[in-house]
């Protein structure tokens, strides 16, 4: 089955293999041939189609191994929860113009499960990136840790950036680090270092970076109980985050490094804190 000219409509043998699509659909999922034109894809918990796989796919096309794009009816439209790449290759091998395809129907599905279906199916592919699959499973409401950390974020009033970071104040960025800092530190303290970031920092990029979350991380859950937020904010709140992550470029252990460096500024406005950091 080429698709290298524009076709109106599919050919005989295609349509004994892949029998027109029709109006109802049932689960398990039924295989039909629908036009891309019907189709619905960048939906928000997907990765973006790249040029470069599109192009990649149409080197190595094989018509034989064409599977059926996964699709879900939902309210009336056919969104595509898998197969947006070969819906490009195919678009495109026919000089941009609708194609018909085959199709895997599913129906009863909700936008939360699309999004959960998305994830697992991506797994067996190239790698989502992190933010790519923590966008997934917050579309997804899946994940509850990920769910808490989110709304968490939140109400102290940062964005998590789990589409393109933009480098506006209070966007946090960082992936790993920040599910790294919510699971050394539990709910509450997680709040609470968010809570003197905002108030020593207001939100600058720089305050919000992997190495700062790491080191506040460590930080908050050495000195949980004899810390003072007030002090932090005062004395912190002097010193740019600029010169904390200079001097953290010394120490090899990205979290300690820093954490150490926010002991020392913390200790210099006053009542010093013992250094109870253990490698």
């Amino acid at each position: 089955m080429s698709y290298r000219k524009k076709h109106s409509s599919p050919k005989p043998e295609q349509q004994a293999l892949f029998p027109p699509a029709e109006v109802e659909y049932s689960n398990p999922g039924a295989i039909r041939t629908l036009s891309t034109a019907r189709l619905t894809s960048g939906l928000p918990y997907q990765r973006p189609v790249e040029q470069k796989n599109v192009d990649k796919l149409i080197r190595n096309w094989n018509s034989r191994e064409l599977y059926p794009v996964i699709v879900s009816f939902r309210d009336g439209k056919f969104n595509v929860v898998d197969g947006q790449n070969r819906i490009a290759a195919m678009r495109q091998m026919a000089g941009g113009g609708d194609v018909i395809v085959p199709c895997m129907i599913y129906t009863g599905m909700t936008y939360e499960q699309e999004a959960e279906l998305y994830a697992k199916l991506d797994k067996g592919k190239r790698p989502l990136t992190p933010r790519q699959h923590t966008k997934a499973l917050v579309e997804s409401g899946a994940d509850a840790r990920i769910m808490e950390i989110k709304c968490l974020v939140e109400d102290v009033g940062f964005v998590w950036a789990l589409t393109e970071p933009t480098g506006e104040p209070f966007e946090i960025a960082p992936i790993r680090a920040l599910i790294n800092a919510h699971q050394l530190l539990g709910g509450e303290a997680f709040t609470r270092m968010l809570s003197l970031l905002a108030g020593a920092w207001q939100g600058t990029p720089n305050s919000l970076r992997a190495s700062m979350l790491s080191g506040m991380a460590l930080f908050v859950k050495t000195y949980e109980a004899e810390l003072s937020d007030r002090a932090f904010s005062r004395r912190l709140s002097i010193v740019s985050p600029d010169e904390i992550i200079r001097l953290g470029r010394i120490e090899a252990d990205v979290g300690l490094r820093f954490a150490r460096i926010i002991l020392d500024k913390y200790n210099g406005g006053g009542a010093e804190l013992p250094y109870r950091f253990k490698r």
